[in-house]
């Protein structure tokens, strides 16, 4: 025991009383100090003293040979303890007797796997209960400018009082007052302390994505659903290992191959681990890392079940990291972080989930409610921890789906392939898809010729949470379409044809907001450009059409306030003649990425004046772009100072005035520009016309040294006159320099 007023709790040998150390309210004149023993009581015929404190730890213990086994970290559970009223006088010698008569414990009951999920099932219940409620009472989503909002504002959102929030806060050090405008991270902040959840503007996209695939994949037929494998999304920052993780999972070699460092698709591969309880097979999602593929890590967040968010212990949290936190969020998806790295010498493990906890991502050991795995994806540990966790988190989750069914799903990638036409990665999450069926994916439609598993083996059929490359359809469609399996043909094309319809109409309401409507009659005019606002033109093809879509958004990233890109053609394929074609008509620039034009093409190019750019790096692509568009801004003259000197004297006569000076600073340079200043007026601006040095005509001057100065057309020397030397250079403009200068032309009007 410790001392006298001091808490503390000793862990007792299995199967012992615990024992608690706690100050004793002293009576009238006594000093405080003593402690009060507390047993763990055994059931009474009938209550003796009502408690005034309960505290039940629910997790039961485990035994000694369990140690290090079960959930990641190696926990043996939590001791329920009973507290009674800390006021009732104890009766030292009737206590004595009990402990006399209180006969030893039995060993503690074993835990099983089934009862830590138990455990696991009942929190995760409470916490959708008291999530549920919450959502009757307040908004779900709403959402937050840059420039925050106010606390009356932010009060109303969430129906609370405001001096609730402000109370809050308080707690947390942070002072407001009622008419205070708080900053969109305050604003989360609060929102995480009543536990609600607030989403950029791109995220509310991303949350009703994943309401629309819960509703699109409704189980017709309850009766017949059966348990599927999980999909599993791996999301985090580039280069901090998410494909090494799955590459040490799959036991195959491909992220060395991966151009740039950085994964370029989207992969989907069905994998057989072992975990307890036997062979599991789990639905990988791997999606790129690099800030371009933001379209690509959302639409991965809504067709999963879990995500693992993979953060280097030697980095942290970093942008991408807390975006792709965000898409599992929005999506409601459970979320389990992997800590990578642990190997490196600056590996810091407790770091890394410290800087964590900005994100709302408490670990478990520290009393919050997500799981976190220390693991080394180059040399493989705790990969099998984290594939536990994995299971244990989906089988929580009891993952249905109804075999039985029409497949429906997600188009995960799709490309066309020269030999095979239009080629789609599909991930099954209804239904069974069999070769043979006929298919719409958004716009497309064909019969399935042929389906091949993430092994690269053509298969017969696939169930639900099984992802398969499918030939047959009769064009490319987007990534992220949903498909459909139809009972017959006609349906499937009516299917199609009535999504095109609404994307045609989405896509002239797009591009009729922004004035990118490509017309014959806009053609024409491409070259019109004014002083202050250039257009570039450009024609994107990539290998499939995620690429394309990631690209895209990439380059709207770039200022445009001085020049305008104007997509004329982004689609997934080959780069053909008439792309050449358009590209000369309208002195537009090709893009190419993971394609190689072949010979007729290049030709076609080189005889058009048309250059074509191809790339396997999107960093390359956005530079190059970057650049081209910086060429058509005008350029800017700037000064560079040569120096300074002051008239110490004037000679001469007439047109033959010169003024004796002295160099204070720099040098004066022979045709050079000059401005001479009077007090603050400048009474001349030109050329250093001549500049002599006792006798001799000289090109320049160096400081401390006199000298004659004339200038062109400019004899009103006087003494004390002040003489600026400088250069004037045309220097091109920076895309961030021209928006800078756009803002204060903006701000003068």
């Amino acid at each position: 025991m410790g001392p006298p007023g001091q808490v503390g709790l000793n862990r007792p040998a299995l199967g012992q009383p615990v024992q608690l150390q706690r100050p004793v309210r002293p009576a009238p004149g006594q000093l405080a100090g003593g402690t009060i023993e507390l047993k763990r009581p055994e059931a009474p015929a009938q209550q003796q003293q009502q408690p005034r404190t309960d505290i039940a730890f629910t997790r039961p213990p485990a035994q000694v040979e369990d140690e290090g086994k079960g959930r990641p970290g190696g926990r043996l559970g939590r001791i329920a303890v009973v507290v009674e009223d800390e006021d009732a006088e104890l009766d030292e010698d009737e206590d004595d007797d009990k402990k006399k008569g209180k006969k030893k414990r039995g060993k503690r009951e074993k835990v099983t796997a089934e009862m830590k999920r138990a455990a696991r099932k009942q929190r995760e219940a409470e916490r959708e209960e008291k999530a549920a409620s919450q959502r009757r009472e307040k908004e779900e989503i709403f959402e937050v400018g840059e420039e925050g909002m106010s606390l009356e504002a932010l009060a109303e959102a969430i129906q609370v009082d405001p001096s609730d929030i402000m109370r809050t806060l308080f707690m947390k050090g942070i002072m407001l007052s009622m008419n205070q405008v708080l900053d969109k991270n305050t604003v989360k902040l609060v929102a995480g302390e009543f536990d609600l959840l607030v989403v950029d503007k791109e995220e509310a996209g991303v949350t009703a994505g994943a309401v629309k695939q819960r509703d699109f994949l409704e189980l017709e037929d309850l009766e017949d659903a059966v348990p599927r494998p999980p999909v599993v999304t791996v999301m985090g920052h580039v280069d901090h290992g998410k494909t090494s993780l799955l590459d040490f999972i799959r036991k195959a070699k491909v992220a060395a191959g991966e151009a740039g460092g950085i994964t370029q698709a989207i992969g989907a591969y069905n994998v057989e681990v072992a975990v307890e309880g036997g062979d599991r097979t789990i639905c990988f999602l791997d999606t790129p890392g690099h800030e371009a593929f933001s379209a690509m890590r959302a639409r991965g967040a809504r067709v999963t079940d879990i995500a693992i968010i993979i953060v280097a212990a030697d980095d942290g949290v970093q942008p991408q990291t807390r975006e792709a936190v965000s898409h599992a969020q929005a999506a409601d998806v459970p979320i389990i972080v992997a800590i990578n790295k642990i190997d490196k010498p600056g590996a810091d493990v407790e770091r890394a989930k410290q800087s964590l906890l900005e994100l709302n991502l408490v670990p478990e050991e520290w009393g919050g409610n997500t799981v976190m795995v220390p693991i080394s994806a180059k040399k493989g540990t705790g990969i099998d921890d984290l594939l536990q966790a994995v299971a244990w988190v989906a089988e929580e989750k009891q993952l249905m789906a109804n075999a039985a069914r029409l497949a429906a799903g997600t188009v995960i990638e799709a490309h066309l392939d020269k030999k095979r036409g239009a080629v789609a990665t599909l991930l099954v999450q209804a239904g069974t898809l069999r070769t043979g069926d006929v298919v719409a994916c958004g716009a497309c439609y064909g019969k399935v010729r042929s389906l091949t598993n993430s092994a690269g083996r053509p298969v017969a059929e696939a169930g639900p949470s099984i992802a398969v490359q499918l030939i047959g359809l009769n064009a490319v469609p987007q990534a992220g379409d949903e498909f459909q399996a139809h009972s017959s043909e006609g349906d499937a094309r009516k299917a199609a044809e009535s999504a095109s319809q609404g994307l045609r109409a989405a896509r002239i309401a797009e591009m009729s907001s922004t004035g990118s409507m490509v017309t014959l009659s806009s053609l024409a005019t491409f070259d019109e450009d004014t002083d202050t606002l250039q257009r570039m033109n450009l024609i994107i093809k990539g290998d499939t059409s995620g690429v394309v879509e990631a690209i895209k958004g990439a380059l709207q990233g770039l200022p445009q306030e001085s020049v305008v890109l104007r997509y004329l053609l982004c689609a997934a394929g080959d780069i053909t003649t008439s792309d050449v074609d358009l590209a000369a008509a309208s002195s537009g620039m090709v893009v190419g990425f993971n394609l190689s034009p072949d010979e007729a093409v290049q030709s076609h190019a080189k005889r058009l004046g048309v250059t074509i750019n191809t790339y396997k790096v999107i960093y390359n692509l956005i530079d190059d772009v970057k650049a081209a568009m910086e060429g058509k801004l005008r350029t800017v003259e700037e000064r560079q100072p040569l120096g300074s000197a002051t008239v110490k004297a004037v000679f001469g006569s007439g047109k033959k005035k010169v003024a004796g000076c002295v160099v204070d600073e720099g040098r004066l340079q022979k045709g050079a520009q000059m401005e001479v200043s009077r007090g603050k007026e400048i009474v001349y601006s030109g050329k250093v016309a001549s500049l002599r040095r006792i006798k001799d005509n000289v090109e320049e001057v160096q400081v401390g040294l006199e000298c004659g100065v004339g200038g062109e057309d400019f004899t009103s020397w006087q003494e004390g006159d002040a003489i600026k030397c400088f250069l004037v250079v045309s220097k091109s403009q920076r895309l961030e320099e021209a928006r800078a200068a756009t803002a204060v032309d903006a701000s003068t009007l």
